[in-house]
């Protein structure tokens, strides 16, 4: 992919000294850019409509303070990173900033593979210190009480029993969860196949119980859908959990359904559906599993992400070794 490979016919080809006048970034060059840029974040690094949106909105501001200074993207230079970080601290957290440079150091590594930068502004910038929160985490009692939360005595109930269960028992994401297929859902060998972040596939396992409240509940939803003579469904179901207008869940429902059994239970404090995920991690981990198992599990990619949750792990050895160690 070249970056002069989309001018129109009888356009010159742009070449990289343009670029090295301050202010030289026209409308057209800069949408000719965003496209390139798209099109090299979604084809060579697999990512996803929505993070490609996210980076272009973080690139494109940055562009637009660069032509308030009368400079470009193409030779701006450290001290304009700096200003326009500087311009944003009164504005956004350090997490947001930290995920702007991110944006940007990828804009660097498109421009070196297209030969319209050698060097690289930000190559002694750091990133922002960001405060890491710990994870609220469920109790394995608080989690059993939401898993016995529903009415199974209705099919609405049944499929948020089989949903709670199913997100305890693999971690997946929420979105993952509600847009669960039934070609991804595999109830022979109990395996859930997902495609998470970037497009990487991953194999979650889960277990006995959850697969009988999925066959309990799949088994109610089939009873309700059109089926032929001979039993057959006329149209089989794309997606594993329906909403009540017959299409997948959207997250917004499952929030609506944590709210729901959250009020029920009287708990002080409204868990978040990304909590079930959080109480996976930290239980597997509470029960002697190893990091880069729950990495594996989770679909990070990489091992510091997952390192959140060491404070467990930590916690585990210090127990293990107070009852183990003779002079502890």
């Amino acid at each position: 992919m070249r970056f002069n490979s989309a001018l129109p016919q009888g356009t010159a080809e742009i070449e990289p000294d343009p670029y090295s006048r301050a202010g030289a970034d026209s409308e057209e060059t800069l949408e000719l850019l965003y496209r390139e840029y798209s099109d090299y974040l979604l084809l060579e690094r697999g990512m996803a409509q929505g993070s490609i949106a996210n980076y272009l909105t973080d690139i494109k501001g940055f562009c637009n303070f660069l032509r308030t200074q009368s400079q470009s993207i193409f030779t701006c230079q450290p001290a304009d990173v700096r200003d326009y970080l500087i311009s944003k601290q009164q504005q956004t957290k350090a997490r947001s900033q930290a995920h702007w440079l991110t944006a940007l150091r990828s804009l660097q590594r498109f421009f070196k593979q297209e030969g319209l930068r050698s060097d690289d502004p930000l190559a002694r910038i750091d990133n922002p210190k960001i405060d890491r929160k710990l994870p609220q985490v469920l109790s394995e009692e608080t989690v059993e009480a939401f898993l016995n939360a529903p009415d199974i005595s209705t099919l609405q109930g049944l499929r948020d029993k089989a949903m709670l269960e199913l997100l305890y028992a693999t971690g997946l994401r929420v979105s993952e969860l509600v847009t669960l297929t039934f070609s991804e859902l595999n109830l022979m060998e109990r395996y859930v196949l997902k495609k998470g972040k970037g497009g990487k596939e991953r194999v979650v396992p889960f277990g006995q119980k959850t697969l009988e409240w999925l066959q309990r509940y799949i088994g109610a939803l089939t009873e309700t859908l059109p089926q032929t003579a001979d039993g057959q469904l006329k149209q089989p179901p794309v997606y594993v959990f329906f909403s009540k207008k017959g299409a997948h869940l959207e997250r917004q429902s499952f929030w609506a359904i944590i709210r729901k059994y959250s009020e029920q239970l009287n708990l002080c404090e409204m868990p978040s559906p990304h909590t079930f995920r959080h109480a996976f991690a930290t239980h597997l981990l509470n029960h002697d599993a190893d990091l880069r198992t729950v990495q594996m599990l989770l679909g990070h990619s990489s091992l510091t992400t997952t390192e959140i949750y060491t404070h467990v792990a930590h916690a585990r050895i210090r127990r293990i070794y107070d009852k183990a160690h003779p002079r502890s």
